[in-house]
Parts: structure tokens; sequence; C-alpha cells
């Protein structure tokens, strides 16, 4: 109990130091770099499992409630590129994680997870519902995320041409405290989101504990019960979720030092191509302007993108709406498809 809370201490100072350094996901990263130092240098136990599903319930209830009906209205007349980002999604996250298991990085279950195109923290967390080598999946998602947040952001606003101003206004996002009202609307999906992630567990859903409470959280949202959900509260399931995720980040467990090296460069290259293509595709196709249509295939995930387009100039609501819809369908869809085609192919 007592290096429960030590460690839960640690993670969140370490992660309230990067976010108040303006370090993009910093809550995570801190989080989960504290926890992987605790466990490897100092023998910590970590945080008990209890912590992943108290993380991805609050998760599933954010992703849930990120998304209104005037959004969903907005793909009457944006379908086509939606449908497009999604096959493309899938067959990067085909050939990464076949290149990944050819390359001998890992089993092919582990592989597939590890181009899954969702947040570190819920893919993951995902990986260890799976049975998928964690580690390894971290590993990639970690790297991911650096060159989503880092590398990516510079990328694109050097080689795309800036937006039209008043392209479109951001999406409101919620943050802040809520009012009476809404702290108790906060508590009632809270509470329906943990019911429906105990019955899916109970009946031995995969990836129950973030499935059930997204969908409940979405269904409220869209029938008019909108749910106000904290910055604070979405900052401390990063730490929760980042002292969970650090104590599985193993060193022993990643093997060959060159078989890593390839699997990050193989990821980061086929997710850069990937946004560069179908990027300038969606441009020609579509008239999304290039800078946007890149963002919305960027390596980062929903969370840490809604924290960095508008310091590249991009403030659309439907890369936000895109970017939720990734969150949606990496969450509920291609973890599942990822574990049938291993399961198919022997893997």
């Amino acid at each position: 109990m007592f290096q429960t809370a030590l460690t839960l201490a640690l993670c969140a100072a370490v992660g309230l130091l990067l976010y108040r350094k303006r370090v993009p996901a910093g809550m995570l990263i801190g989080a989960a770099a504290a926890s992987a130092v605790l466990a490897a240098g100092f023998h910590f136990g970590g945080v008990p499992p209890i912590s992943k599903h108290i993380a991805q319930v609050a998760a599933g209830v954010f992703i849930g409630s990120s998304a209104s009906r005037d959004d969903f209205r907005q793909l009457k007349t944006f379908y086509k590129p939606v449908v497009m980002i999604t096959c493309s999604l899938l067959l990067v996250n085909v050939v990464i994680g076949a290149l990944l298991f050819l390359a001998g990085y890992s089993d092919l279950l582990s592989c597939l997870v590890c181009a899954v195109p969702g947040g570190i923290s819920d893919v993951t967390l995902i990986a260890v519902d799976f049975g998928a080598d964690a580690s390894k999946v971290l590993l990639v998602h970690f790297c991911r995320l650096v060159v989503g947040v880092a590398v990516f952001p510079a990328v694109v606003q050097r080689i795309t041409p800036p937006m039209p101003e008043g392209e479109g206004e951001s999406a409101a996002r919620k943050g802040g405290t809520p009012d009476r009202r809404g702290t108790a609307r906060l508590l009632l999906a809270l509470a329906a989101a943990s019911a429906g992630a105990w019955l899916g567990n109970w009946l031995g859903v995969p990836a129950a504990s973030i499935l059930f409470p997204l969908f409940i959280a979405f269904a409220l949202n869209l029938s008019g019960f909108s749910i106000p959900f904290p910055s604070w509260l979405r900052q401390a399931a990063q730490v929760v979720s980042g002292a969970y995720i650090g104590g599985l980040l193993d060193p022993g467990r990643f093997g060959n030092p060159a078989a890593v090296f390839f699997a990050a460069v193989i990821t980061i290259a086929v997710l850069l191509a990937n946004a560069c293509f179908f990027g300038k595709w969606m441009e020609r196709r579509f008239h999304v302007p290039l800078r946007e249509g890149m963002l919305m295939l960027t390596p980062a995930g929903a969370g840490d993108m809604a924290l960095i387009s508008a310091d590249i100039g991009v403030n659309s609501p439907r890369l936000i709406l895109v970017q939720v819809y990734r969150l949606l369908i990496a969450t509920a869809i291609f973890p599942h498809l990822c574990l049938l085609l291993a399961r198919a192919f022997g893997g």
C-alpha cells in the first residue's frame, strides 16, 4: 500500500513537471517514465491491476463524451474522406504489423497491436487484455508518440502551405470545473460506465473496461445527457494509466536491440509515408487542405493532436471529429481485427 501511494505520488509529480513545461502528453509520459524507473531501478511492485480498469473507465467516458450530435451531422458531407482514412489506417495497421513480424520483433498479435492507430495508454492497456507483449507494444507506441508530438507537426508545418484564416473554428473542448449539475451528470456517467465495465468483464469481453464505458458515455452524450469531463480528471487518469503501463516497460523483454531499432524505423517510416500520400490524395480528390489532411493521419493520438494542432495554425472541427472517430475505431474495432488476423494466421 505504501509503495503504491509513493509510486502514484512520484508519478504525479514528474507528470506535473512535464505538463508545466508544456510537453504534449506530459502527464502520461512523466508518470510512465517515473513508474518505469521505480520498477527497474528500485524494484517497486508498481500499482495494482485494478488501476488499469480505473484508468480505462475514465478514458472510455472521456472518449465517449467527446463527440456531439452536431459533430456527427458533419459526416454527411465528409464521409468519403473518413472512409478513405479508415481504409488507409487499416492498410497501414496490417503492413506495419506484417513487417514487424517478418523482422522478428515479436509474435504476430503483438506486432499487429503495435500498429493500432490509437493512443499510447489505450492500446497498451488493450494489449494487456489481449495477452500481447505489452512491453514491446509500449515501446513502439512511445516512439510513435515522440515522433507524433515532437517531429511530425514541425515537418507538416514546414512542407505544407498554411491554411486560410477562418477555415473553421476549433471545436469546443471540455475542461475546467463543472457546476453542481455537471458534477452530478459526471458522477452518474462514471457510475454507469463502471457498472458496464464490470458487466463486460464478467461476460469475458476483451477490453471491456474501456469499450463498455466508451459506448455508454457515447450513447448518453448523443441522447442529450451531456457529460462535462474536467481536465483534472483526465490528467489524474493519465497518471494512473502511466503508473501502470510504466511498470510494464521491462528492458529485459525487448530482445534484440537491432530488432527494436528496425521496429521503430519501420513504424515511423510507414506512418509518415501514409500521411504524405493520403494527405495529398485528400487534397486533390476532396479539396481538404494538405496540412489538415496530414494531421488527420498523424502518428499521435487524438488527445495529443488537440493540444498541438492550433499551434501550427489548424483550427478545424473536422480534424477534431476525425481524431475522435480514430479513437473510436482504434479502441472498438482495430484491436479485435488484429486478434482475428493473429488467430487466422497462427500468431
